[in-house]
């Protein structure tokens, strides 16, 4: 490398450094897993939503004209409440904090506070993306639109205080999902993809990714919409359910970071 290149590689990288950009040449590590149980799931769920409340699991179903949530028995899948959505809605991410369920619309421009008890609607904030994951970090929402950004929203009155763009490597790692926030990390579904990235709030970077395609292809139906997708972190047993759109399965598996993953800072 000559001395001229050497100096504008150098300026390049500090001008990506100032300007918040992870300068790391290649893709970030691949995690392996273990799969602990495999139980039934209900085919007929376009799995949205997705999250552990003690020994149950709330869930919402995507799809105009048949969105709902409902909240079912992690053990035998017994359902203890359903709720199905108005026709107009479809059902995104949400996230249980408190005693209320938070739940996001793609395209209607609202999320919506629902009684955590029977999924009543307790109140409307205005989502001035589109709505696609949502967690909670003990201080902030966290929101995907599909896009490389994350949203950090305000746990009272749902606005956005700041947002983080997110970088595996040097590429913008679009297509964020489904998220589950665990172990002080950001997990996100990449949507159309078998891929779950783990992510740092701090930076946005993404310190490890997992592949999934050996349990995506158990799903495969001729469906291309039927793909990964939730991702709920189960404190009790330290691991995470898994599942997909349409999937007839979920599956509690144990995700092992790869020896290589950078500590976080």
């Amino acid at each position: 490398m000559n001395k001229w290149i050497s100096g504008n590689f150098q300026t390049i990288a500090l001008i990506l450094i100032v300007c918040g950009m992870p300068v790391a040449r290649g893709l970030a590590a691949e995690a392996t897993y273990n799969i602990l149980k495999t139980t039934d799931h209900d085919p007929t769920l376009f799995t949205q939503g997705f999250m552990v409340d003690g020994d149950e699991l709330i869930e919402s179903s995507g799809l105009y004209g048949q969105s709902r949530i409902l909240r079912y028995k992690i053990a035998t899948g017994k359902v203890i409440h359903s709720r199905d959505l108005p026709a107009s809605v479809f059902a995104e991410g949400l996230h249980l904090l408190n005693d209320s369920v938070y739940l996001l619309t793609w395209r209607e421009g609202c999320a919506y506070r629902l009684d955590a008890a029977d999924f009543s609607i307790q109140q409307r904030f205005v989502l001035e993306t589109e709505g696609w994951g949502l967690t909670h970090d003990g201080t902030h929402f966290i929101q995907s639109d599909g896009s490389n950004v994350l949203y950090f929203r305000n746990s009272s009155t749902f606005k956005v205080e700041k947002q983080r763009p997110v970088y595996n490597g040097m590429r913008r790692q679009n297509n964020l999902n489904e998220l589950e926030y665990a172990r002080g990390l950001i997990w996100a579904n990449v949507y159309m993809t078998p891929t779950i990235v783990a992510i740092s709030p701090n930076n946005g970077r993404v310190v490890f990714s997992l592949d999934l395609s050996a349990l995506a292809a158990r799903h495969n139906d001729g469906d291309i919409g039927h793909v990964l997708n939730g991702i709920a972190y189960d404190p009790q047993r330290d691991a995470f359910w898994i599942t997909g759109k349409c999937w007839n399965k979920r599956y509690l598996i144990q995700i092992n970071p790869p020896e290589t993953a950078a500590p976080e800072k």
